[in-house]
């Protein structure tokens, strides 16, 4: 009998057999597998097994508010550590400085956290309600940083003391909280290990508990909880019968705040506030963890996954010294497997929607009917020109720190680049791009310093990010879109790991790396090193522009919109999929191979998991569709921290611009630049009098016919109409040729009688 057959998908039987198997597997391998620690020789104590217990709770509320807005939205909130920061600090700063009761202020911090929630609906969830979902996703990223900042506003109310008078520990968030919590005499253990526990474990279980026994309830029994699971299921068909769709993502919203709120306090009092500050990696992957686990559908399943993970990642941190760090490499391997294993059940709105994610625009080129204009010409000749001079004067002109700001940015945009071919053309989300500039620097590094040449280190460092890239890629066979990018970006939390862990992993990081030399050529300064860097750019866009006009480009393209049609055309999809990976990640370990040379070293924080986040924020606001997108993109990312390093109220503040850009223009900043350069563009078609459809396509013909500016009177019998229909014809054909510009400067104003006069000037302008 098949399993399907004996527990159906979705059934009770199946649920609890999955978490009965969930249980069993903890057991064993936390009482026969872990080594232990102390006196015993084997197995976890209780008190590790209860704390876990807790700690999985309330992870259990982070992932509910993820699957609930992926359900709903179809989007992975990012944000969902971050929008109840503000909610949190309130409970916190009420504890330690005023006597407001301590449930009081926990509900002043839940509501706070709805109320972000709400605020995040009415300014940018109704604004990209029908936008691709990268954009609303990255929006989340985005809003992540400016959520954290407002926790700052929350504390420096007037009603609290001010920031400068406190300590370092208060500060930074790393106290413990204990001290200003109720029942402080409230003590117990559990087992033999002498470990305290008390109110704060006792609360954060109760608190959990009810919350999601609250939530079941109102999904269950209440009109607006239908209401969303219909919505759930399918938003259009929900619409159709009258749902309001609007008002009930409004509600999701809402409660996703709300959950974020208990769970980032609950963080707080059980560890330290800043434990769940902004996106916070290292709660927000168990949560997703669990919820990859429950297929971003089931509840039960997805708290008992929680609470599971939680276990086996507090034995094992306990059992292991720097358990953490294998922690969070077990923790890619689960969800690299789940999602392999699972099969996926979508829908016709589910499986459309992953489209929507999947679109990204693409920027027109300018029209061919205006390139060969003087004034066009000469203006792109111009900007070419200034941009060249910009470029190759910029080390004479700046200092030397600003000099390796400049080969960053070189760098950085190479990276992006890659994210261009992978996300923009092939449709396929990564968040952990920076692992793979990792895997090429420490590839490169290493080789450079048993003695290969730079020449020879780099492109192999850059073949062996894309031979690791296309290994990572090959869940994208069967998984795509916002579940790849989870993937991805606990791959990212993996390759930290790895990096920062010796005592597990060894210590591949190469410390000490000299620039290259090239004959006469010595790049050892840092405008020379600049000048290598730029090379180095010039040289991924060349492959980059040529890639996308070749047919692979055009496949790649094809394989993001329509990957059946592409099939139906005998189009191997799959090698599209593994091609864009590999060109991918050979670009991202190219730039890791010349910034390790640019560094001179490596250390573990060059390659955090939130850099690769970041990273793919830049190329979105920048514009993820084209080449001149990954240059501001990358520009921007190193300009911001560059210039504002030194101001926390700065970098607050900058927290707010790619919400800024991307609420403008959801294409990114390129495309308020090509907006205006198309505006330029018909200012120069209507004076010409030219006909270029791609400029006008978008216009509503009574509109344009308004806006057009009537240059002249028409003429009775004037212009074209003075010619005898076979000389039409020959003028016709010659303005075909390209010579209409001149033509009808010639004949615009021919009267009838001046019919030879017109032949005549036609024929002196066609030579």
């Amino acid at each position: 009998m098949k399993l399907d057959e004996l527990l159906p998908v979705g059934s009770t039987r199946r649920t609890i057999a999955l978490v009965l198997a969930v249980v069993a597997g903890v057991l064993v391998f936390t009482q026969l597998v872990l080594p232990g620690n102390g006196p015993a020789p084997q197995g976890t104590p209780a008190a590790i097994l209860f704390r876990g217990a807790v700690v999985g709770m309330v992870t259990a509320l982070t992932a509910a508010g993820l699957i609930l807005v992926y359900r709903t939205l179809r989007i992975v909130n990012f944000a969902q550590t971050a929008v109840g920061a503000a909610g949190a600090t309130l409970v916190f700063e009420l504890a330690r400085y005023t006597p407001v009761p301590f449930p009081l202020a926990f509900l002043g911090g839940v509501v706070l956290g709805a109320l972000a929630g709400l605020i995040f609906d009415l300014l940018f969830g109704r604004r990209f309600f029908n936008a691709p979902r990268l954009v609303l996703t990255v929006v989340t990223i985005a809003a992540a940083s400016f959520f954290a900042a407002s926790s700052e506003i929350v504390r420096r109310l007037p009603f609290f003391p001010p920031v400068d008078s406190r300590d370092l520990a208060e500060i930074w968030g790393i106290e413990d909280l204990r001290a200003v919590l109720p029942f402080r005499g409230l003590n117990f253990r559990v087992g033999s290990l002498p470990l305290d526990f008390g109110f704060p474990e006792l609360f954060a279980l109760e608190v959990a508990l009810i919350t999601l026994l609250a939530l079941g309830a109102f999904f269950r029994f209440t009109k607006s909880g239908v209401a969303i699971r219909a919505m759930a299921e399918n938003t259009e068909r929900a619409s159709l019968l009258g749902v309001n769709v609007g008002t009930l993502s409004t509600v999701v919203w809402v409660i996703a705040g709300a959950l974020s709120a208990i769970s980032v306090t609950l963080t707080g009092v059980l560890t330290q506030p800043a434990a769940a500050t902004g996106i916070a990696p290292a709660v927000l992957l168990p949560a997703l963890a669990a919820a990859v686990i429950g297929g971003m559908r089931s509840f039960p399943v997805t708290v008992a996954a929680a609470v599971g993970l939680s276990v086996l990642s507090q034995a094992t941190e306990w059992s292991i010294a720097e358990g953490d760090d294998l922690v969070r490499v077990g923790l890619f391997v689960v969800i690299a497997a789940s999602l392999l294993v699972q099969r996926r059940r979508r829908g016709r709105s589910e499986a459309g929607v992953e489209l929507s994610w999947e679109a990204t625009k693409e920027h027109r080129a300018v029209p061919r009917e205006l390139r060969n204009v003087p004034s066009v010409r000469y203006s792109r000749w111009a900007l070419a020109v200034v941009g060249l001079v910009f470029v190759l004067a910029y080390p004479y002109a700046a200092s030397a720190g600003a000099i390796n700001v400049g080969g960053l940015i070189a760098l950085n945009a190479i990276t992006v680049l890659s994210l261009v071919v992978l996300t923009g053309w092939a449709g396929q989300v990564s968040l952990g791009q920076l692992a793979f500039v990792a895997v090429g620097a420490v590839a490169a590094g290493t080789l450079s310093n048993t003695g290969v040449p730079f020449w020879f280190a780099v492109p192999i460092g850059a073949a062996a990010a894309g031979a690791v890239a296309v290994l990572v890629g090959l869940p994208a066979l069967r998984i795509r879109g916002l579940f790849l990018g989870i993937t991805t970006f606990a791959f990212a939390m993996a390759v930290n790991s790895l990096l920062s862990s010796p005592d597990h992993f060894g210590n591949p990081l190469p410390r000490n790396v000299e620039r290259p030399s090239l004959f006469f050529l010595d790049f050892d300064d840092e405008r020379s090193m600049y000048y290598l860097c730029v090379a180095g750019l010039v040289l991924a866009i060349v492959v980059v522009t040529n890639l996308r006009r070749s047919r692979t480009g055009r496949v790649l393209i094809g394989s993001r919109e329509n990957e059946a049609n592409l099939q139906s055309f005998g189009v191997n999809a799959v090698r599209a999929k593994l091609l864009a990976f590999a060109v991918s990640g050979t670009l991202a370990g190219f730039s890791g191979a010349l910034f390790i040379h640019h560094q001179r070293g490596l250390t573990a924080e060059v390659f955090p998991a939130s850099g690769s986040v970041e990273l793919f924020v830049y190329a979105v606001i920048g514009g993820i569709g084209s080449v001149g997108g990954a240059l501001l993109g990358a520009s921007y990312g190193e300009l911001i921290d560059y210039f504002l390093a030194d101001s926390q109220l700065l970098i607050s503040l900058a927290a707010f611009i790619p919400l800024i850009i991307l609420y403008a223009a959801p294409g990114g900043a390129v495309s308020l630049l090509v907006q205006v350069r198309d505006a330029m563009l018909r200012i120069v078609a209507q004076r010409r009098q030219l006909v270029v459809p791609s400029l006008f396509a978008d216009y509503d013909p009574e509109a344009l016919a308004r806006r057009l500016v009537v240059l002249a009177e028409p003429l009775d019998g004037g212009g074209l109409a003075a010619l005898a229909p076979d000389q039409r014809f020959t003028l016709s054909s010659q303005l075909y040729a390209g010579h209409g510009e001149r033509l009808v400067d010639k004949v615009a104003g021919a009267k009838p009688t001046d019919e030879a006069a017109a032949i005549a000037a036609a024929a002196e302008a066609s030579r």
